[in-house]
C-alpha cells in the first residue's frame, strides 16, 4: 500500500498533499482533513511477519487507546488510527515549526529558551507516566515546534527519520545515544528510562551537542564500564558546575539512582540554577483552534514578508501553503488583491492546490495576468500546463489586447522550445493559439525577434508540434517567424508548413512568391478534396444508391410494358438507374464537397463553384440518360435549368447546420425541377424532341401522377444525398 500513495488521491477522509517523511518501513504524509478543514500528518507503516512485530502490535493497540484520550499542551494528540492492507496508519495534526533539534542546531538557545523548553518537556512527560504510558524515544527531533514556540511531544509515530517540514512521531525501540542501558539490552522499560534519555535531551539543550557528539554512546558504555555523562560545562562555561552532577544522577546506568519523575529533574535543575519559582504547571485547557489559527497567521506572515515572484527560494512549500489556505479560506473574504492575492494565487497554481477557488478570488485579471507570467517564467512544464489551462478558461484575460498578454506569451514559448515532451508541446501551442487575439495583418508581431526566429525554426520541423508553430504564425500573423519558416524549411516541409499557415491566417502575405502561393492553393485543394476518404466514400455510395433507386424508380413507373411486375421492366428501372446513377450522384458529392469542405473561401464563391460544378455532372448523367435509354439527345435547356436548380439546393444544403433541413430542401428541389422542365416542355415544345426535361412522362397523365412520381425521385435522392456530412474543421 505505501507504493500506492500518491499526491491528490484520498485516503478515508484525508486528502494526501506530499510526503514528507521516510524512514525503516514508514512514510509519513501531510494532508487535507475534509472533515475538520485542517492540515494533518498521516504515519503509515508496514506490519512485518514475525513474531517479534505482532508483540509490538499488541503493545502498541493496548497503549494506542489511552493515547486518544491524551489531552496536555505540550503532547501532539492522536487524531485517527487504523489497520488498512497491513499497514497501520496514525493521524496527529500537522506542526510547522520543525523540531527542537532544527531549533537546537540553527542557532545556540538562549538560556530562558532552554529552560522553559526543559520544563514543558517535562510536564508533557510527567503527565504521560500518570497515564500508564512509557514514551520510549524521548528525542529532540521527536519534539515539535509551534510557530509560537509552544513544544509538543510528538509520539507514538512510524518513521524513523523525517523531512525538515514535519517530524514524525516515533514508538520505536529507542535511538541509540538517548537509549539507557536496558533498552540496549532489550530488558524491562520503565518510566524511569525515560527519564534516562530526557537527561541526554536535557544536555543536548544546554550544550547544542549529544554526549561526544553522538559518535560514542552512553548506554552502551554503561553495559561493560562505569562510564558517565561528560561534564556539560566544558561546552558551556555559563552553566553551573552543579549541572554535571544534575545531569549524572538522571543518566545513571542504575534506573534507582535516577529521579522518579521529570519534575524532580527539573526542581534540581532550578535549584542549581537558584530560581526559586517552580513554573511547572499542571493547566490542561487546550484551544487546539486558537493556536492553528496563530501558527497559520505568523506563516503567512513571515512567508508574505520574504516572498519574491522571481526567487524560488522563498517558497513555503505545499504543506505550509495548504495551512495557510485553509486558515485564509476560513476568513471568507468575498475578493482579494495586491501582494496578497497574488501570493495566495500564485502558490496555488504552482503546487496545483484549490487553484480554481484563488483564481476567482483575485478580482483584477491583470494581477492575475502577472501572476501567470511570473510561474512561466519559471519554465517548469507542468505548472505551464496549470497556468495556460486557467488563462485560456479566463474570459476576461482573453479580451485583453495581445500587447497586454505579451507578457505571457514570451515564457510559455520558451517553455515550449525547451520541452522534450511533443505532446505537451503541441497542447501548450494550441492554448496560445486560443489565448492571443490573432493579428489584424501581416508585419511584426508581439514576439521578440529571438522568439520569431525559434517558432519559424520549430515550424520547420516535420511534426505535429511544427504544424502547430506553423498554425501560431499564422494567427499571429508574424511576418519575421514566417520569412525565417520559409528559409529553414526543406522543400519537402515548405508547402505543407506554408498551408498550415494558410488554414491560421486565411492568405499568405505578398513576400511570399506567386508559385508558392499558387502550390499551396493546390495542396489545399487537393487535401480538402481527399480528407477523410470513408465519409466521401460513403457519401458517394448513399448518393449513389439515392440516384438509382430515385432514376429507377422513374424508369419502373414510365416503363412502356403492360405488366407492372414485369421482371423486364425491374431489371431495366435498375439498370438505367444504376448506369445513370453513377455520375448524377459524382454531381451531387461535387457540389456538397465543394461548400462544405472548403471553409477558408467565400460562402457565395463555393456557392457559385458547386452548383456550376454540381450541375455540370448532372447534365452529363442526364445527356447519357437520354442517348443511351431515350435514344434521342435531349434539345434545349431546360435539362440545364434543372439540374442547375437541383446542384444549388445541394449547394445551399452545405451551408445550412441541419442536416434534415439539407434534405428538404434538396427533395423539394428535385421535385420542382423534374415538374417544372415537364411544364415548360408541355408549354413551349412542338415534338418530344424539343425543348426536353428531364423525365418524359406519358402525356395523358395528370399532374398528381406527375407529382407523385416526381416526389418518390425526389425523396430518394434528397435522404440518401444528404445524409452524411462532409464539413472538416480545420485545424
Amino acid at each position: 500500500m505505501l507504493n500506492e500513495l500518491r499526491p491528490g488521491i484520498q485516503f478515508r477522509q484525508y486528502q494526501l498533499l506530499e510526503q514528507i517523511g521516510v524512514g525503516g518501513q514508514g512514510v509519513v504524509w501531510s494532508a487535507e482533513d475534509l472533515q475538520r478543514n485542517d492540515i494533518v500528518a498521516i504515519k503509515y507503516n508496514e506490519i512485518l511477519d514475525s513474531e517479534e512485530q505482532q508483540a509490538d502490535d499488541e503493545m502498541f493497540e493496548r497503549q494506542l487507546g489511552k493515547l486518544l484520550t491524551i489531552q496536555h499542551p505540550n503532547i501532539l494528540p492522536v487524531y485517527d488510527f487504523g489497520l488498512e492492507k497491513q499497514v497501520r496508519y496514525l493521524v496527529s495534526p500537522y506542526i510547522s515549526g520543525g523540531s527542537l533539534f532544527e531549533r537546537i542546531h540553527q542557532s545556540p538557545l538562549s538560556f530562558e529558551d532552554a529552560l522553559r523548553y526543559s520544563t514543558e518537556i517535562a510536564s508533557a512527560l510527567d503527565y504521560l507516566h500518570g497515564q500508564g504510558v512509557i514514551h520510549r524515544d524521548i528525542k529532540s527531533s521527536n519534539i515539535l515546534l509551534s510557530l509560537k514556540n509552544r513544544t509538543y511531544l510528538a509520539d507514538f509515530g512510524l518513521a524513523r527519520s523525517v523531512s525538515t517540514t514535519t517530524q514524525a512521531l516515533h514508538t520505536g525501540r529507542g535511538t541509540p545515544p538517548y537509549a539507557p542501558p536496558e533498552q540496549h539490552k532489550l530488558l524491562e522499560i520503565t518510566p524511569k528510562s525515560d527519564i534516562y534519555s530526557f537527561g541526554i535531551l536535557l544536555y543536548e539543550i544546554f550544550t547544542g551537542h549529544l554526549p561526544w557528539d553522538g559518535e560514542s554512546i552512553l548506554g552502551i558504555k554503561q553495559l561493560y564500564s562505569n562510564s558517565e555523562l561528560p561534564d556539560p560545562c566544558e561546552l558551556n562555561s555559563t552553566l553551573p558546575p552543579l549541572m554535571k552532577d544534575v545531569l549524572r544522577r538522571v543518566t545513571s546506568a542504575d534506573p534507582a539512582v535516577r529521579p522518579s519523575s521529570a519534575r524532580e529533574v527539573m526542581k534540581m535543575l532550578y535549584y542549581i540554577f537558584n530560581i526559586k519559582d517552580f513554573p511547572l504547571s499542571n493547566e490542561l485547557t487546550i484551544d487546539r483552534a486558537s493556536i492553528r489559527s496563530h501558527d497559520a497567521d505568523e506563516l503567512f506572515t513571515r512567508n508574505l514578508m520574504r516572498w519574491s515572484m522571481d526567487d524560488d527560494t522563498t517558497e513555503p512549500g505545499l504543506t505550509k501553503f495548504a495551512l495557510i489556505h485553509v486558515d485564509q479560506k476560513l476568513k471568507d473574504m468575498e475578493k482579494t488583491g495586491g501582494r496578497i492575492g497574488q501570493f495566495l494565487l500564485f502558490h496555488a497554481v504552482k503546487y496545483g492546490y484549490h487553484e480554481d477557488h484563488w483564481w476567482r478570488k483575485v478580482a483584477d485579471p491583470r494581477e492575475r495576468l502577472l501572476v501567470s507570467s511570473a510561474l512561466l517564467a519559471r519554465r517548469n512544464e507542468v505548472i505551464a500546463t496549470r497556468v495556460m489551462s486557467h488563462l485560456v478558461r479566463d474570459q476576461v484575460i482573453r479580451k485583453m489586447p495581445g500587447e497586454q498578454l505579451a507578457a505571457v506569451t514570451a515564457p510559455l514559448l520558451e517553455t515550449v522550445l525547451k520541452s522534450t515532451n511533443p505532446a505537451l508541446s503541441y497542447k501548450l501551442l494550441s492554448a496560445l493559439h486560443a489565448l492571443v487575439p490573432a493579428g489584424s495583418a501581416w508585419g511584426g508581431s508581439i514576439l521578440s525577434a529571438e522568439l520569431s526566429r525559434l517558432l519559424g525554426e520549430l515550424a520547420a520541423n516535420d511534426s505535429d508540434v511544427g504544424d502547430q508553430a506553423a498554425c501560431l504564425i499564422g494567427h499571429l500573423r508574424s511576418q519575421p517567424a514566417l520569412q525565417i519558416l520559409s528559409k529553414a524549411a526543406d522543400s519537402d516541409r515548405l508547402i505543407p508548413a506554408l498551408l498550415e499557415v494558410q488554414r491560421s491566417a486565411g492568405h499568405l502575405p505578398a513576400f511570399v512568391s506567386a508559385n508558392i502561393r499558387w502550390r499551396v492553393t493546390l495542396e489545399w485543394v487537393a487535401q480538402r478534396l481527399t480528407v477523410q476518404p470513408a465519409r466521401l466514400f460513403a457519401a458517394y455510395m448513399l448518393a449513389l444508391a439515392g440516384a438509382t433507386l430515385g432514376i429507377g424508380t422513374q424508369v419502373y413507373l414510365t416503363y412502356r410494358l403492360p405488366e407492372f411486375m414485369d421482371a423486364a421492366r425491374i431489371s431495366a428501372s435498375l439498370e438505367q438507374g444504376l448506369i445513370t446513377g453513377v455520375i448524377f450522384s459524382l454531381g451531387i458529392l461535387l457540389s456538397r464537397v465543394i461548400v462544405e469542405r472548403f471553409a477558408g473561401a467565400g460562402a457565395l464563391l463555393r456557392l457559385a463553384l458547386g452548383t456550376v460544378a454540381g450541375a455540370v455532372g448532372m447534365n452529363i448523367a442526364m445527356f447519357i440518360f437520354h442517348v443511351l435509354f431515350i435514344n434521342t439527345p435531349p434539345g434545349g435547356f431546360l435539362i440545364t435549368l434543372g439540374c442547375t436548380l437541383i446542384a444549388f439546393t445541394y449547394s445551399l444544403g452545405g451551408l445550412i447546420r441541419y442536416r434534415w433541413v439539407a434534405m428538404v430542401l434538396s427533395s423539394g428541389a428535385i421535385v420542382l425541377a423534374i415538374s417544372s422542365t415537364w411544364a415548360a416542355h408541355l408549354a413551349l415544345a412542338s415534338s418530344i424532341t424539343e425543348w426536353t426535361p428531364m423525365f418524359l412522362y406519358d402525356y395523358n397523365w395528370s399532374w398528381s401522377q406527375i407529382l407523385i412520381a416526381a416526389g418518390m425521385v425526389g425523396v430518394w435522392m434528397g435522404v440518401l444525398g444528404n445524409l452524411v456530412g462532409l464539413v472538416v474543421k480545420e485545424t
